[in-house]
């Protein structure tokens, strides 16, 4: 009889055992997990937007679904990233969109030299028609976009001279991103691009190897250029965007509901990321200034005088962009500066 009970029990705890290892395991399961990468630091605006991401869409979707966060590179720089989302060894990152240009060379529209006047204008390019047209060209190449965030306009960091007119330039080694318009840009401005790894371009800039650097200005701060870097300028010579892109395969797997929440809360954080980015900017030069930094902007008249000088890479870069999408592209800065 005791030998019964002990098999009823036993029988018993093995199925209650059971169910709540399935109970565990469905419960696992009903939380979907995405895990995004970036090269970002927790410092800059765009680790604090997927932050923002990673909150919003736990609110929004009661849990049903989790971001991961993938910071400091740990899954490798811009490339590496885009190719994992590609082969689905990574669920999203956040790129530069000027090294999605080595596979869609119409990224490279945002990028050219003196594009937009100002963070405002660039808002209303990516959030608008011309945007989704860019997004939409990401779906041949097995990805899908799901919202723009941005390192910014990049400036020239050096130690040499500020540079507050175009002759200033002249002659000055400067490390650019190893990308064909990244060292056209320096090259029209009137200095020497030097293509370089980020990973070896402080050491060179702190031994003399090169004069300068040609980076975001906001950046400085917490990547901390003051001790290597004597003068900050905002020459704002291009817009560096840093689209949030997710593997199309992984998206696809989603039901339409989610895919839409997806992209709405995606958009959402990566918007907060722009405007951040522009407040951090107007009040970030007494701080590098703090640290004996001397910073500088240009005037209307030399932004102008830039954008001429560097004007034939247009002309260069318009077979690769396509005419499509680079007169579309001005025509719509044009309105949108007409309604102004």
């Amino acid at each position: 009889m005791r030998a019964k009970r002990f098999s009823v029990l036993l029988a018993l705890a093995v199925a209650f055992a059971f169910g709540l290892g399935v109970f565990a395991a469905s419960s696992a399961e009903a939380a979907k997990t995405i895990r995004v990468a970036t090269v970002a630091l927790p410092e800059t605006t765009i680790y604090q937007g997927l932050d923002k991401w990673q909150k919003i869409m736990a609110e929004k979707s009661k849990g049903a679904i989790e971001i991961k966060i993938l910071g400091r590179a740990v899954m490798g720089g811009d490339r590496e990233m885009i190719e994992g989302c590609r082969l689905g060894t990574l669920d999203a990152g956040i790129v530069s969109g000027s090294v999605l240009a080595n596979i869609l060379p119409q990224f490279s529209m945002t990028a050219l030299p003196y594009l937009f006047n100002s963070h405002e204008e660039a808002n209303a390019y990516l959030d608008g028609p011309m945007g989704q047209k860019l997004f939409a060209l990401l779906e041949e190449k097995d990805l899908v976009g799901l919202g723009w965030s941005s390192w910014s306009f990049r400036g020239i960091w050096n130690n040499v001279r500020p540079i507050a007119k175009p002759e200033d330039m002249n002659g000055l080694k400067i490390r650019t991103v190893e990308t064909p318009l990244d060292m056209g840009i320096v090259n029209k401005m009137g200095g020497v691009a030097t293509p370089m790894a980020w990973s070896e371009c402080l050491l060179g800039l702190r031994q003399g190897t090169v004069d300068g650097i040609s980076t975001t200005y906001g950046l400085g701060y917490p990547l901390k250029l003051y001790e290597i870097a004597k003068f900050a300028s905002q020459t704002n010579q291009y817009y560096e965007t840093a689209p949030l892109i997710m593997g199309k395969k992984l998206f696809s797997s989603f039901t339409p509901e989610e895919q839409k929440l997806i992209k709405e809360t995606a958009a959402e954080a990566m918007l907060s990321t722009r405007i951040e980015q522009m407040k951090y900017e107007q009040g970030v030069q007494p701080l590098l200034e703090a640290k004996g930094v001397k910073v500088n902007s240009i005037s209307k008249e030399v932004f102008e005088a830039f954008r001429e000088k560097t004007k034939p890479l247009y002309d260069e870069f318009r077979p690769k962009v396509t005419p499509e999408l680079m007169d579309a592209s001005m025509a719509f800065l044009k309105a949108y500066r007409e309604k102004k």
